[in-house]
């Protein structure tokens, strides 16, 4: 966030002052401020679904006991979190392919080169969505199957309770 942050307070400076560096005009950085906001939102999206930072509707679980919560939670990841996400992350795998094979680029003239890195990276974030809603899966399923008193050591209450 503080190279986002300087990238965009640099490029609004150099703006209104009218001074550009050679090599580093406008649109690349204008360019380089939605690769770091793609770096940040991919790399973090497992993240905050793992510690239940993410957003969601609680007005209709809310008030359930921690088990109905917990089997809600495994049908939403099941019915909605995994094949949505794993069918992005999937067919995002030959996007970077035909991105890297033709050797995209911006389309702007003084654009940023290797589109297929910032296009790896938003699919890697992707994975690691998969993998934080796999093993918050499996947390629910050793909490529901693995013994009473089990959601303290797995810390279910975070996630399955209202932020």
């Amino acid at each position: 966030m503080v190279v986002l942050m300087v990238v965009i307070c640099f490029d609004v400076v150099t703006r209104k002052f009218g001074f550009q560096m050679p090599g580093l005009g406008s649109t690349r950085l204008q360019e380089l401020e939605w690769h770091l906001h793609t770096i940040l939102f991919a790399m973090w999206l497992g993240h905050c679904y793992i510690l239940n930072a993410h957003p969601r509707v609680d007005t209709l679980t809310a008030h359930r006991k921690l088990r109905s919560r917990a089997w809600i939670e495994i049908v939403g990841c099941l019915a909605f979190a995994l094949p949505y996400i794993g069918v992005v992350a999937w067919y995002g795998l030959g996007f970077v392919a035909m991105s890297y094979a033709t050797g995209e680029g911006s389309e702007a003239v003084i654009g940023l080169p290797y589109r297929w890195v910032i296009k790896g990276l938003f699919v890697f974030g992707l994975w690691l969505a998969v993998a934080a809603v796999v093993a918050t899966l499996l947390r629910l399923i050793a909490f529901l199957f693995g013994g009473v008193g089990r959601g303290a050591e797995l810390n279910i209450d975070r996630v399955v309770e209202p932020m």
